[in-house]
């Protein structure tokens, strides 16, 4: 079952994947909701713009090194 969502999460991430196969994926998550989490972020981060997600992710890394700043 494990090997069939990782098989559909591909094809998705691909632009590969049937209406029928989307259907499926849906349907396989559903059914269990950990998954559904850690591939809906998954999902978010691929769909999003690369510019954009680079910019998010200096973002982040600021964020962090003036929490350490803020620390010492």
């Amino acid at each position: 079952m494990e090997d069939h969502i990782w098989m559909l999460v591909t094809k998705r991430m691909a632009n590969e994947a049937t209406g029928e196969e989307l259907d499926k994926l849906d349907n396989l998550l559903k059914q269990n909701p950990i998954a559904h989490n850690s591939l809906k972020l998954l999902f978010d981060w691929w769909d999003t713009n690369d510019e954009s997600a680079e910019d998010n992710t200096h973002l982040q890394f600021k964020k962090i090194l003036e929490r350490i700043d803020y620390k010492k």
